[in-house]
C-alpha cells in the first residue's frame, strides 16, 4: 500500500524522495514498467524474493544469480523460477522446497522428475502427498510414508489398490473403519 497517497501533502514526509527506491510495493510497479532500476533499487531488488523474481522473469528475463539467495528462501517464487525461469534444478530453493509440503512433492514431480530426499520427510507428514509421492514419483512402495498413508482410510485403500495392487495390511484398520472403502478393499483382495 502506498500509505503517501493518503496523506495531504506528502512531499513533507520523511522519505518521500526516497521513496521509489526503498518501498517494496512501489519498486515492483517500478519492474513491471519495464522502466530500467536504479542502483538503490537493485540493492533492495537482490534481498527481496518477489522483487528478485520479477526483475529476472519481466526485466532480465532470464536467470539473477545476484538474487537467487533471497529466491531461493521462499517456496513460491523458488518454484516458480525454478519451473519458469532455469526449467530444472534450483540448488538454492531446496531447503525452502523440502520443508513445505506442497512445494516438496511438486519440485519432485515436475522440476527434479524423481525422487527429492531432502524433502520426502516432509511429505510423509501427510497421507494424500505420502501416497502421491508413492504413486507418483516413486511409482511404488514408499515405507517412509506408509505409516501416514495407514493412517487414512481414503488414501490407505488407494495405496493398497494403485501402488501395492494388493494387500495392505498397516492400513487395514483404517480402511475397515470405512464402509466406503472396506467393500472395495475386500473386493480388490478378492479378485
Amino acid at each position: 500500500m502506498n500509505l503517501y497517497k493518503l496523506h495531504d501533502k506528502p512531499k513533507s514526509l520523511h522519505g518521500y524522495e526516497e521513496r521509489n527506491n526503498t518501498v517494496p510495493e512501489l519498486i515492483k510497479n517500478h519492474i513491471k514498467s519495464g522502466k530500467p532500476v536504479n542502483a538503490q533499487q537493485l540493492k533492495n531488488i537482490v534481498s527481496n524474493p518477489e522483487l528478485a523474481y520479477l526483475y529476472a522473469k519481466d526485466v532480465i528475463k532470464g536467470r539473477f544469480p545476484e538474487g537467487e539467495k533471497a529466491i531461493g528462501s521462499n517456496p513460491y517464487f523458488a518454484y516458480d523460477y525454478a519451473k519458469t525461469i532455469i526449467k530444472g534444478r534450483f540448488p538454492e530453493g531446496e531447503k525452502a522446497f523440502a520443508s513445505n509440503l506442497y512445494y516438496a512433492y511438486h519440485y519432485a514431480k515436475s522440476i527434479i522428475k524423481g525422487r527429492f530426499p531432502e524433502g520426502e520427510k516432509t511429505i510423509t507428514s501427510d497421507p494424500e502427498f505420502a501416497y502421491l509421492y508413492a504413486k507418483d514419483i516413486i511409482k511404488g512402495r514408499f515405507p517412509e510414508g506408509e505409516k501416514t498413508i495407514a493412517s487414512d482410510p481414503y488414501y490407505a485403500y488407494l495405496y493398497a489398490k494403485n501402488v501395492i495392487k494388493g494387500r495392505f495390511p498397516e492400513g487395514e484398520k483404517a480402511i475397515t473403519s470405512d464402509p466406503r472403502y472396506k467393500k472395495s478393499y475386500q473386493d480388490l483382495l478378492n479378485k
